[in-house]
């Protein structure tokens, strides 16, 4: 069997990861895959090993020709498209075209939903950009579910199947990740940080709408300004591009990466002690499941604050997303892998970040919630036996 993984996604790698997760993991049972993404993700899929097609936002609607071709040069049995959102909201907004021209391929189609989307209003916040996202994910006749971030159990009459998003990752021996944190200039006591940032994060900072500007802005501020009361023994690990308020963080103490490949990422990933996101879902946070690696969101959950530095609440910063998120985790087991934090409550993020660096009582709870977590998803049927099931679905 043959798939053709779509995955459009412009400025971030999060999706492309979620697309060549599951090829990986499908990959003993015979399934190939080619995947068409943007010019962006190109390196990501050479680092991979895996086969694609180039596409970028300057072709419009003529992206649809470059699909068809790679439909009749590929020949795939089913097209995958990772994920939902971003496929139709790359087609939608970025190469202003149907994005369903796919379903008229004479291919089956299967999405991938990140987000639990029968739970939500479909309402998202683009950049300032009230929109609200196309439900024809209702009609498929199934979609695909990584965990993280859904819940092993997708609940009685989900159309959904769940599958793991990735084996859990072997712990680096002491002597590999001591190599590794001595390359960072590191000493004994040390504890490393590690915050992921993405260029959709940076650029919405400079967008026009004053509320997502004002938000991408003012967050890792306030975040920068929490961290710098850590203990002096804390160091801090920036993986991405620069972001404005976090310079805020001490120079010394703070170790910036504009860009790596995965392989690097991840042993960066393994050297820190402990994971930061302002961001759900978040690429950092899933790793950090299957890392083994304690991690805190920081996020804003109300009221709105007013004055010369008001900040909307969001769950997905700095886009908001609300309605989508919060459903996403209401009793959801993952929530009992990381710690919650809120922005405003800066004495309880401090709190937060040094319990999970510092405190063994601390730490030994969240690696239980983890390992109750990982123990749920290995109760899953491997996932070629899932992937079997969705094709079978699919009539």
């Amino acid at each position: 069997m043959k798939l053709l993984f779509l995955a459009p996604v412009v400025g971030t790698h999060g999706e492309v990861t979620t697309g060549l997760g599951l090829a990986r993991l499908l990959a003993p049972a015979g399934i190939t895959a080619h995947f068409v993404v943007d010019t962006h993700n190109a390196p990501q899929l050479e680092a991979a090993g895996v086969p694609g097609t180039v596409i970028d936002a300057s072709m419009g609607a003529g992206v649809r020709a470059v699909v068809e071709d790679a439909v009749r040069t590929e020949r795939p049995d089913v097209i995958v498209l990772s994920d939902y959102l971003s496929y139709w909201l790359m087609m939608h907004r970025v190469y202003r075209t149907d994005p369903w021209f796919v379903e008229r391929l004479g291919v089956p189609v299967i999405p991938l939903d990140l987000y639990e989307w029968e739970n939500t209003d479909f309402r998202i916040d683009h950049f300032g950009l009230g929109l609200e996202v196309d439900r024809r994910i209702l009609d498929m006749p199934v979609a695909l579910r990584p965990a993280p971030w859904s819940r092993p159990d997708p609940g009685p009459g989900s159309r959904a199947l769940v599958y793991p998003f990735m084996r859990p990752l072997p712990r680096p021996d002491e002597g590999a990740r001591r190599a590794v944190r001595s390359s960072l200039g590191l000493r004994e006591g040390d504890r490393l940080l590690s915050l992921s940032v993405s260029g959709w994060q940076r650029h919405a900072q400079s967008v026009e709408d004053p509320g997502t500007r004002g938000l991408a802005r003012r967050v890792p501020e306030r975040v920068a300004a929490a961290l710098r009361r850590l203990p002096g023994t804390t160091r801090f690990l920036v993986v991405g591009p620069d972001l404005d308020g976090l310079e805020g963080l001490p120079d010394e103490r703070t170790l910036r990466v504009p860009s790596c490949p995965p392989d690097r990422y991840q042993d960066l990933l393994d050297a820190s002690d402990a994971v930061l996101s302002l961001h759900v879902p978040a690429s950092a946070l899933v790793r950090s499941v299957f890392s083994d690696l304690p991690a805190v969101y920081v996020g804003h959950s109300g009221p709105h604050a007013e004055g010369p530095d008001a900040l909307a609440p969001y769950s997905m910063w700095p886009l908001r997303w609300n309605s989508v998120v919060r459903p996403l985790l209401a009793d959801n087991p993952l929530t009992g892998t990381f710690r919650q934090a809120e922005l405003l409550d800066t004495d309880g993020t401090v709190a937060a970040v040094d319990a999970v660096l510092n405190d063994p009582g601390e730490r030994a709870r969240l690696a239980e919630g983890r390992a109750r977590y990982l123990a749920a998803l290995d109760a899953l049927p491997a996932v070629p036996e899932i992937f079997a099931e969705a094709v079978r679905r699919l009539g």
